[in-house]
């Protein structure tokens, strides 16, 4: 039988002294590795590589090896997290090397030193208008450009138009053309490194950007692309629209038949909003996924605007919590009396019949909208009512309504 890979085994195991354990936040330890690697690199045009492995002395061990220009064996890193931080020490072959060791000293004293340097990195992205219904062709276009704090805003094409599914009498479910109008939005963003620092805040960022403008334009914006540096190719292509999804409109009509819309000037007042009380954050990306399932999924889309509600109805409030299992008690009222703050007595008592609805999709699976017509008109009937139009069309469009306005009333709108 063949013999496995050989596995690298240490003559000798030791701490740096003075730099036994580094005494690092968790929020930090990534930011500590990248910035020590980086140093290997520029003082010493020294590359790496990684791997896990586990020791009876230390437990999990993270071993990073150095790999030298000149082919030369170094003494390798082993890492260990602790609470109190990261512990270190040195395992190697052969004789222990006080210059080896100093090579060490040197690139986690310069890591130490760099931990809290930030650069600004400045990045573009896409973003583009999901298809709210299935009757809906033409979609929303930005006026005029917008610069709003350290973001900006600018129509991107004379319009897209891209696959999207219609229901037609008679014929079912369809294929036909949903005609858009993509956003550039271009910022910046302070990390340490671009990659697994700056592009995750950016994209949440991002994330939070398209979720305002959802709300505002009360229909699906998405981030189609990025973010990324402007002058980067993307995979061979410099150009921005990616997909082979997306055509031009050809036809001169269709491309002047968009709804106007305009970047809220309230947008940096509703980020700062949001880092003051993250509950406002997650009532509004909810809020955005109900605007993302309401075409096709339209009793999921109001279990989520009701989920913004709830979340919303608890802020500045101390709700009573169950002392088993430590969830929220009395929802349902909190629920009531938000909806009664913000829709007039009649929206709010026709919503307010709206959430055993809801209890029944989350709890028994039920589904109230036109699901089952995959986004039709059902049958129209001048006798019988149409339930499931009602459902998606009253209901839910209330409920939307209602997580608006509490919205818009949490960010001071």
């Amino acid at each position: 039988m063949a013999n496995g890979p050989e596995v690298w085994m240490p003559h000798w195991v030791g701490q740096i002294p003075q730099l036994e354990v580094v005494a690092i936040p968790d929020t930090e330890k990534d930011e500590f590795i990248h910035h020590l690697f980086e140093h290997m690199r520029q003082a010493f045009d020294h590359g790496y590589s990684s791997q896990t492995r586990m020791d009876l002395g230390f437990g999990r061990v993270d071993e990073w090896k150095l790999n030298t220009s000149d082919g030369r064996e170094l003494p390798r890193l082993w890492v260990v997290n602790r609470t109190e931080g990261l512990m270190l020490a040195l395992a190697g072959q052969g004789k222990q090397r006080q210059e080896d060791i100093a090579v060490w000293r040197e690139g986690i004293e310069a890591a130490i030193a760099r931990i809290g340097a930030r650069g600004e990195e400045h990045w573009i992205a896409i973003l583009s208008q999901k298809q709210p219904d299935p009757y809906m062709l033409n979609g929303q276009r930005l006026g005029e450009s917008a610069s709003i704090g350290d973001l900006s805003f600018t129509s991107l094409t004379d319009g897209i138009a891209e696959d999207a599914q219609i229901h037609a009498s008679g014929l079912g479910v369809s294929s036909g053309q949903f005609f858009h109008w993509p956003i550039e939005v271009r910022g910046a963003t302070s990390c340490y490194t671009w990659c697994r620092d700056g592009e995750l805040t950016a994209l949440a960022r991002l994330r939070r950007i398209s979720a305002l403008l959802s709300l505002a334009w009360d229909s699906p914006w998405l981030v189609r692309e990025g973010p990324r540096d402007a002058s980067a190719s993307f995979f061979g292509m410099s150009s921005p629209l990616q997909g082979h999804s997306w055509r031009p409109i050809v036809d001169e009509r269709i491309r002047e038949s968009s709804r106007p819309i305009v970047v809220p000037n309230w947008i940096a007042d509703a980020e700062r909003a949001m880092s003051q009380i993250p509950r406002s954050a997650n009532a509004l990306l909810m809020h955005q996924e109900g605007l993302i399932l309401r075409r096709d999924h339209p009793s999921m889309a109001l279990v989520c605007f009701t989920a913004s509600v709830e979340a919303l109805a608890q802020i500045n409030k101390n709700p009573e919590k169950c002392s088993e299992c430590s969830m929220v008690l009395s929802s349902r009222k909190r629920f009531d009396d938000a909806i009664n703050g913000v829709l007039d007595e009649g929206q709010a008592a026709h919503l307010m019949k709206a959430y055993p609805q809801r209890s029944r999709t989350v709890h028994q699976g039920r589904l109230h909208g036109t699901e089952m017509q995959i986004g039709g008109f059902g049958r129209m009937s001048l006798f019988v009512p149409d339930e499931e139009l009602l459902f998606t069309a009253g209901t839910v469009q209330a409920a939307q309504e209602a997580s608006k306005r509490l919205l818009l009333n949490a960010f001071g709108v």
